[in-house]
């Protein structure tokens, strides 16, 4: 697995042990960038379900200005924290070794433009995530979400009310899902 372009370009990152991530193949990986191109320079990442650090720090190479990644294994995180170092872009990731859930309900760091989820398929790991975004304080209607599944794990966006489907992408079993949260609606002004 290497980073695609960038700062970074060709390097390859470590994998944590064990079988604990599937890293995003390079061509859903370089198709998801190329569709989010001109989101990412300059943007506020944050990785999810993080692994090695994937996605995060291919964000990271291609000019984002900051990544928080979080991943509730100590293994993975300290794989990130090992790849930050190889792509020399520790100045711009922080690391969270923490449950994902947890990190977005106790954590109140600046506001996030582009957001990756990429939990373990099928483990339902992704409904309370998709349950709690709409509260937390980190995303506005502005926020980018990606998640990518499996086509047996269900989303279920079309139920959820709060969210605006974008887009979405097929790689064989893979799905890759692009959607933000809706704008609130105005209130009528009320007559005097």
């Amino acid at each position: 697995m290497r980073v695609i372009t960038g700062s970074a370009k060709g390097r390859h990152l470590k994998m944590p042990g064990g079988g604990k991530t599937r890293p995003a193949m390079d061509k859903v990986k370089g198709s998801t960038f190329n569709m989010i191109a001109e989101f990412v320079p300059e943007s506020r990442i944050l990785d999810l379900f993080a692994g090695s650090g994937n996605l995060g720090i291919e964000a990271l190479s291609r000019g984002a200005s900051y990544a928080a990644f979080v991943d509730a294994s100590r293994e993975c995180t300290g794989t990130i924290r090992e790849n930050l170092e190889l792509t020399r872009l520790k100045d711009r990731g922080e690391v969270f070794t923490t449950d994902c859930l947890k990190f977005l309900q106790k954590h109140e760091l600046e506001h996030f433009d582009v957001v990756f989820i990429d939990p373990p398929y099928l483990k339902g790991l992704l409904e309370p995530i998709l349950k709690y975004i709409p509260e937390c304080p980190m995303f506005s209607p502005d926020t980018l979400f990606i998640i990518e599944r499996q086509k047996k794990d269900v989303l279920g966006l079309e139920a959820m009310p709060e969210y605006r489907l974008l887009d979405e992408r097929v790689f064989g079993d893979t799905v890759i899902t692009f959607f933000r949260l809706k704008k609130p609606e105005t209130q009528a002004s009320q007559p005097a």
